[in-house]
């Protein structure tokens, strides 16, 4: 690897040599102290880089990445610190099979040599099958529990209120709101449009 990362320097000290030769001779630059500091930094540059990856990047020992699907998120860094790997949680997803709070996936996977100090992306068991609220905004309350049980959810609380200005049963309002992240099976509450005037009846007692 050595003699590979010399013979590449070797031919880049040449062809920046030509370079800065072929500039010199061309734009007759008055300067030969400014020609002699860039020649310099351009062949040194190279030389340092190479210099910090053999001494410090190189010389990291590998380590094999141990499997930590299916731990709990403590168990998988304490698992990845024993071989001097750092943990990062990568984001939550719902995964069936595994408790909340356990490690569903890792990147980069069990089995693969990587440097010591590498981290490890883990996605992390959110508990909940939580999906997207679907859009009922100005649709019909007619087409809600088709629309709902399509996105895995159910009509909750439905309340009518006067709005002229409106299409008789348009659905003008919605809890949680298009798009929210909510539980599978949980409840839509709805706001719907009429043009008649709403009664609403007194509870017993008040």
């Amino acid at each position: 690897m050595i003699t590979g990362y010399l013979s590449l320097y070797l031919i880049f000290v040449i062809v920046i040599s030509l370079i800065v030769g072929l500039l010199v001779l061309r734009l007759k630059l008055p300067s030969p102290r400014l020609i002699i500091t860039i020649l310099v930094v351009f062949v040194a540059s190279p030389l340092l880089i190479g210099y910090l990856y053999l001494v410090y990047f190189n010389s990291l020992p590998e380590v094999i990445v141990p499997n930590v699907v299916g731990l709990e998120r403590p168990a998988a860094e304490e698992q990845l610190a024993d071989v001097d790997l750092r943990a990062r949680e990568a984001g939550n997803v719902y995964e069936s099979k595994y408790p909340e709070g356990f490690v569903v996936s890792q990147r980069p996977e069990a089995g693969r040599r990587v440097k010591a100090g590498r981290v490890v992306n883990l996605m992390i068991n959110s508990g909940e099958n939580k999906v997207p609220v679907p859009s009922l905004l100005g649709k019909p309350f007619s087409q809600a529990g088709d629309l709902l049980a399509a996105a895995q959810f159910r009509p909750g609380d439905v309340r009518w209120e006067r709005h002229p200005d409106q299409p008789e049963g348009a659905i003008i309002a919605q809890e949680p709101l298009p798009g929210e992240l909510a539980p599978a099976g949980s409840l839509v509450d709805l706001l719907v449009a009429t043009t008649v005037e709403v009664v609403t009846e007194e509870k017993e007692g008040e």
